[in-house]
């Protein structure tokens, strides 16, 4: 039998949300489809959220002394909190954002036995990494590709975590708030040097996160620099743009000197890696290698490499 298929566009929105793996907790954006698949580290539908919900896989608190991991952020110990739900309430709240997108609630989708025994004895476990967009124009529905992180930020005598996005046309939209704040990118250097947009503190800090609630962060336990963030930033807008990230053009540099060990294309390497955010250069390895035989190469090159 000829095998075909094809990619349906679904539209959703993300909300906050708190995954428990092996006892850690770790802040992520809960993806909502107007077709009622979530995604919370994997895409299940609402009988699959329930029982993520309940297996306190998905929670929407973190205890008191727990240290709360936010991707690309940071790591903070949570001194007190006043959380907006349980569990239950999480799940009627999650189902609640897919009417606002789907009033009717129709063509709700539900995973079958049959799929979900297919998924298992193909070990697959989907999930699909959202698009962000905004719509330039109803007009033939034109949308601008985005992408973006989480910081901290200032606003109007308060403190929250916020998604920052940054757009192809250099747009950018700071989400969480309670509305969002657009700027162009041109302009948002500013809000990094003067502390508007922040990854660390001294003491602690009193901070909404939008849809969950209210909360205490001790001192980070680690957390990313301010300057590199934006380097960052930056780095998504070319990427957006097809330009190469600093990763691809760190990990060209690293195989050109493989094969050409000279002191003119190790400070070429050295040039590259300096451009690659500081917390984000162990992804340039695998899990295991992170990005020790870069640091090898450049600050320690009598040393041999392993194979």
């Amino acid at each position: 039998m000829k095998k075909i298929r094809r990619t349906k566009i679904v539209e959703g929105t993300s909300i906050p949300g708190i995954i428990r793996n092996g006892g850690q907790y770790f802040y992520i954006g809960v993806d909502i489809y107007e077709d009622g698949m979530i995604n919370c580290w994997e895409l299940v539908d609402l009988k699959g959220l329930k029982n993520k919900i309940d297996s306190n896989w998905l929670t929407p608190v973190v205890p008191l002394g727990e240290n709360l991991s936010i991707h690309g952020l940071g790591a903070f110990r949570v001194k007190e909190a006043n959380w907006r739900f349980h569990p239950d309430s999480y799940y009627e709240h999650i189902k609640q954002t897919i009417r606002v997108m789907n009033p009717e609630f129709v063509n709700i989708y539900e995973v079958s036995e049959r799929e979900q025994k297919q998924w298992e004895t193909r070990r697959v476990a989907h999930s699909p990494r959202p698009t962000d967009f905004y719509v330039k124009d109803e007009m033939f529905y034109q949308t601008v590709e985005g992408d973006g992180f989480h910081m901290f930020m200032k606003y109007e005598g308060a403190n929250y975590l916020v998604y920052l996005n940054v757009y192809q046309d250099g747009q950018v939209l700071v989400h969480d708030l309670p509305l969002d704040v657009g700027c162009h990118l041109d302009e948002l250097n500013e809000w990094f040097q003067d502390g508007t947009l922040f990854t660390t503190f001294d003491g602690a800090l009193p901070l909404s996160i939008a849809g969950l609630g209210e909360v205490t962060l001790s001192e980070p336990l680690y957390a990313a620099d301010t300057e590199e963030k934006f380097k960052e930033l930056i780095d998504i807008h070319r990427k957006l743009n097809g330009e190469k990230s600093a990763h691809e053009e760190c990990r060209d540099a690293y195989y050109l000197y493989l094969e050409n060990p000279t002191e003119f294309y190790r400070e070429y390497l050295r040039e590259k890696y300096e451009r690659v955010p500081e917390h984000e250069r162990i992804y340039l390895g695998d899990m295991d290698s992170k990005d020790w035989d870069y640091q090898r190469i450049l600050y320690r090159p009598d040393e041999k490499r392993e194979v």
